[in-house]
């Protein structure tokens, strides 16, 4: 409790509140708050209504006040079912300045829906792959192709140059949480990547860089920070590799656990990503 006891509250501002820069607040294990439906690999009509309480209570904790997170920054989903897993993506793009090239493992995957028949499996595969044609031409790539197509030629290549260049640049991602929220089921389902190597953060043996290539031959690197809230002492040292990791991350991406009713933690985890972007330490 009490993380970072360093932390200065100050007084409230006034005005909008506006978002903390690239972050995403993911409420992990909504599949934990009632029964499942493993036909098709979705809540039953309770569980989601239970679902959206929760998620609300969440929000509203997290969205509170001058020192917190808008809510726009914030999805609710279930890794392990890889349940809404595109609106996580929608917030990653919507909250960053990163152009987004992985996709999420979908429903009907093998590895989240085990207990899916494989007819069911090809109906909602056959489902999924009309929905992406259907909105094929909404896609950032065809959007971009149809501006340059309008644009003269001089400033039409720029734009090309400008935006193959961002393209290419491998993403950096941030991961924070507690213990236990879910932070490789979420890496594992979400990026839906290949894992390839795994290296300890130069100068701390508290953070690991770890490296998956996307579909599109691509890399992107997940930071995995250490936990937070076992202690005071462990989280005042922790202070610094934060900083120090995710002023350099493209993303940010805090998970809390849906089904955990002491969000202390995790509002002082949000109000310290508050301060720190603020001060321009992150």
């Amino acid at each position: 409790m009490g993380l970072f006891s360093s932390l200065k509250k100050k007084s409230p501002e006034l005005g909008p509140k506006t978002m903390i820069p690239k972050l995403v607040i993911g409420i992990n294990q909504v599949d934990n708050l009632g029964p499942w439906d493993d036909v098709i690999n979705q809540p039953t009509d309770a569980t989601e209504k239970i679902i959206q309480v929760r998620a609300n209570d969440v929000i509203k904790k997290l969205s509170s006040g001058a020192h917190s997170a808008s809510k726009e920054q914030i999805e609710y989903y279930s890794a392990l079912r890889a349940y809404r897993l595109p609106y996580v993506i929608n917030r990653i793009v919507h909250c960053s300045k990163a152009i987004i090239r992985f996709r999420p493992k979908d429903i009907n995957h093998p590895d989240v829906s085990p207990g899916m028949s494989e007819e069911d499996r090809k109906w909602i595969g056959d489902e999924l792959a009309k929905r992406r044609a259907k909105y094929a031409k909404l896609n950032l790539d065809s959007i971009v192709a149809k501006l340059m197509a309008d644009l003269p030629k001089d400033k039409a290549d720029e734009l090309s140059r400008v935006y193959c260049e961002k393209k290419s640049q491998p993403l950096k991602v941030g991961i924070l949480g507690q213990a236990g929220v879910g932070k490789t089921t979420t890496v594992n389902n979400l990026f839906n990547a290949n894992f390839k190597t795994s290296r300890t953060v130069v100068g701390t043996d508290k953070a690991q860089y770890k490296d998956f290539e996307l579909e599109d031959g691509s890399i992107i690197t997940i930071v995995d920070l250490p936990g937070y809230g076992r202690s005071i002492d462990e989280d005042e040292d922790y202070k610094k590799i934060y900083i120090h990791e995710l002023k350099q991350c493209d993303i940010i991406l805090l998970i809390v656990q849906a089904n955990d009713k002491a969000l202390v933690d995790d509002q002082y985890m949000v109000e310290c990503l508050y301060e720190w972007s603020k001060e321009g330490l992150i």
